[in-house]
């Protein structure tokens, strides 16, 4: 392999990193605290929380854009029906987890009625705990055509929902003691796959 391709995938890896310890330091108690003391409450903060990762992604996808690049492969056949249908089972899996939210309190253009990180077992999320992160990862690795950027930045994204659920668990521990029953006996990701193999 080129060194160039290396020095690229380390780039989406390293920017990765920087994405994520500014993404989920932004959603931590502490952080939100410091800003609900100098007068930004929510739902002013989850507005601008949102606005924030959508720039950050977006600078961040252009950003890889611009790395020197190459294709990996590309699908053809019975090969390529097979991923664009596990694409589509990953977007209705996505759309399946905002059924159930308050989509302008996940925005945060009101104050949600549950406070910041509603519990929600309803529709869906009676069989996964993180739909929304489920359908991405199938939609982003089940690409019928890749490059080694697409690649890497996919499974950048991948590790970090996954690494960042756990965190979000936390807090939703800490604000629904009753998730820890919930956790223990519905999948994070996959269907049939609990907690404790998850994380193990």
């Amino acid at each position: 392999m080129h060194h160039y391709l290396l020095l690229s995938g380390l780039w989406v890896w390293i920017t990765g990193l920087l994405f994520a310890v500014i993404h989920s330091g932004l959603a931590t108690i502490r952080c939100k605290q410091w800003f609900c003391d100098h007068g930004i409450h929510d739902p002013r903060y989850r507005l601008y929380y949102t606005l924030l990762s959508v720039l950050m992604t977006a600078i961040w996808i252009s950003f890889v854009h611009q790395l020197a690049d190459s294709p990996l492969y590309h699908a053809d056949g019975l090969v390529k029906i097979v991923l664009i249908t596990l694409q589509i089972a990953g977007a209705v899996v996505a759309l399946a987890a905002f059924q159930p939210i308050d989509g302008l309190a996940f925005l945060g253009f009101r104050a949600s009625a549950q406070g910041t990180d509603p519990f929600i077992v309803k529709g869906i999320y009676r069989y996964l705990r993180h739909p929304m992160y489920t359908g991405v990862m199938l939609i982003l690795l089940a690409m019928p055509e890749q490059t080694w950027n697409g690649l890497n930045l996919a499974l950048a994204v991948c590790a970090y929902f996954m690494i960042g659920a756990r965190f979000e668990e936390q807090r939703m521990l800490v604000a629904h003691p009753e998730y820890a029953a919930y956790r223990r006996t519905v999948p994070a990701f996959i269907p049939g796959i609990t907690v404790d193999q998850a994380y193990r």
